[in-house]
C-alpha cells in the first residue's frame, strides 16, 4: 500500500459551470462466446490496456443503468434493469456492477467490459463492450455485498413476515461470468446481517430470540464444505444491535450498540474482545460502519454519520478522529478505497477530506470542490488512479476530483437523475 503524501490545504478549484456536486443501508449463463482480445484477435496478445476505466451509474427514477467510458467521458450503453436499482457494488475483480434490487428480491449484473484473467505467469487484460448479464439471483432481501480479495459475500436479509430466513451467497467474477455461485448457506431466521469471508471460513451474523429488532446480536463461525457451510462456533461475547463489519490481516470487527466486537483469528481458532463505547460519544451514538485495509491493525469507524473513530484491533482501543474544527460541518457522502488506502469524505462546506491509512486515518488533505452543496451526492473511487468521482442528483452532473492535483472538473452532464455510481476497470498494481 503506497502513501500518497497528500498536502493538507484549502485550495479553491476553478470549476467550470459547477454549482453542486453529489449512502446506503445498500439467469443462468453469461455470454459464452464473447470475444476476449483487445485487438479482436485470438486473445493471446500479452500487451497492456491503457484505460481510465468505466463508470456505472444507476437512474434514480427509472429501471436503467448506464456505462460510461472515462477515457473520453462518453456513454457506451444504457441497459434496462428489471426494477429500479437500490444498491450498487463492484464485483471482486472490478469487472461487474452488482445491481441490487432489494425490495424486489433480485440481483442483476452488468459487465463493464474491462477485466483481467490469470494466465499463470501474468495477468492478461481484456477490453470488450459492456453487457447486461443473463445471470440473476432471486432471493429475499439481498442487501450487503462484502468483498474480500477475489470473492464476495452477498448477504440476504430474508423476510420475517413470510418466515423466509436470512442467508449468504459466495461469488467471484469467474462464477458470475459462468452464471453460477461458489457456495451458499441458509441461516435460522431473518435479520439485517453481514458475512465476512476468510479463505474457507465465513463469519456471519446470528439473530437470537432475545434480539429486540431485526439486527443480529451474535457472530457465528462457518467452515466451507464444497458448495455449503457447517456452523462450528458461536463467538462470545455477544454484539447487540450488530451493524457494520470489516476485516484486516488477522481480525474481524463488528459494530455493536455497546461498542466494537473484535474477533481475532489464529489459524482456525477465533477469540473475541469487546471495545466499549467512549463516554465522550454523543448521546445515542454507536458504531454502525467500519472500514479497514488488509495490512493495518487500525479500523476507521463511523457513528451518527458525522463522527469518526479509530479502532486499534491490536491494542483494543477506541479514539475519536478530530477531523473538523466546526461541528456545523457535516458529512454529505463518503467512499472508501481499499486499493489506495484512503477514505474520501465530502462535507457540507463543499470540501473533500482525505483520511489516509498511512497517516493513521487522520485527515491528510482537505480542499474545496464546489462552492455550494445542494441535494444528494454519491462518491466512488478509481482503483487505477487517485481520482474520486462525485454524482450530484440536483445538477445531474458527475465531477472528477484529482487528489494529486487537488482539482475538480465536471466530466458528465446526464439526462437522468443519478443515484448510485461505481468505478469498474483494471486496477493499478499495488501491495496488499
Amino acid at each position: 500500500m503506497r502513501s500518497h503524501r497528500f498536502k493538507l490545504a484549502a485550495v479553491f478549484c476553478a470549476l467550470v459551470s459547477l454549482t453542486a456536486c453529489n449512502s446506503e443501508i445498500d439467469k443462468m449463463v453469461a455470454e459464452q462466446n464473447q470475444q476476449k482480445s483487445t485487438d479482436k484477435g485470438d486473445g493471446h496478445d500479452h500487451g497492456t490496456i491503457k484505460s481510465n476505466g468505466r463508470l456505472v451509474i444507476t437512474d434514480k427514477d427509472n429501471a436503467a443503468v448506464s456505462v460510461f467510458e472515462l477515457d473520453d467521458n462518453q456513454l457506451l450503453e444504457t441497459f434496462n434493469t428489471t426494477n429500479v436499482v437500490s444498491g450498487l457494488y463492484a464485483s471482486p475483480g472490478l469487472r461487474y456492477g452488482v445491481l441490487v434490487q432489494r425490495n424486489h428480491d433480485l440481483v442483476e449484473f452488468v459487465d463493464g467490459g474491462l477485466y483481467q484473467e490469470n494466465h499463470g505467469d501474468h495477468l492478461h487484460p481484456y477490453q470488450v463492450e459492456p453487457n447486461l448479464s443473463s445471470f440473476q439471483i432471486s432471493a429475499a432481501k439481498p442487501t450487503h455485498f462484502d468483498v474480500t480479495e477475489e470473492r464476495a459475500a452477498l448477504f440476504l436479509d430474508g423476510n420475517d413476515e413470510l418466515n423466509i430466513p436470512a442467508g449468504f451467497i459466495v461469488l467471484d467474477d469467474e462464477g458470475i461470468e459462468q452464471g453460477s455461485q461458489l457456495a451458499s448457506h441458509t441461516l435460522e431466521r431473518a435479520m439485517h446481517g453481514t458475512a465476512q469471508l476468510r479463505d474457507d471460513i465465513v463469519l456471519a451474523t446470528y439473530r437470537s430470540e432475545a434480539a429486540t429488532n431485526v439486527l443480529p446480536d451474535f457472530v457465528d463461525v462457518f467452515h466451507q464444505h464444497d458448495d455449503h457451510f457447517h456452523q462450528e462456533q458461536r463467538i462470545e461475547p455477544n454484539c447487540p444491535g450488530l451493524h457494520g463489519s470489516a476485516q484486516n490481516h488477522d481480525s474481524i470487527a463488528f459494530g455493536c450498540t455497546d461498542g466494537v466486537l473484535v474477533v481475532t483469528q489464529a489459524g482456525e481458532t477465533f477469540t473475541a474482545s469487546k471495545i466499549g463505547n467512549l463516554e465522550s460519544m454523543p448521546e445515542g451514538a454507536r458504531i454502525g460502519s467500519l472500514k479497514a485495509t488488509h495490512g493495518s491493525d487500525l479500523y476507521i469507524a463511523n457513528a451518527k454519520r458525522n463522527y469518526f473513530y479509530l479502532i486499534d484491533s491490536n491494542a483494543l482501543t477506541m479514539s475519536e478522529i478530530n477531523w473538523r474544527d466546526d461541528e456545523s460541518i457535516t458529512v454529505v457522502a463518503y467512499n472508501f478505497s481499499d486499493a489506495h488506502g484512503f477514505m474520501a469524505v465530502l462535507d457540507s462546506q463543499g470540501f473533500i477530506n482525505i483520511f489516509e491509512e498511512s497517516s493513521q486515518w487522520q485527515v491528510s488533505a482537505r480542499f474545496k470542490v464546489t462552492d455550494e452543496i445542494n441535494g444528494t451526492y454519491t462518491l466512488t473511487t478509481s482503483s487505477a488512479s487517485d481520482t474520486v468521482y462525485i454524482a450530484a442528483q440536483e445538477t445531474k452532473q458527475v465531477i472528477a476530483v484529482d487528489l494529486e492535483q487537488q482539482s475538480a472538473q465536471t466530466i458528465l452532464t446526464l439526462d437522468f437523475v443519478p443515484n448510485k455510481l461505481i468505478w469498474l476497470g483494471i486496477p493499478e498494481e499495488h501491495d496488499h
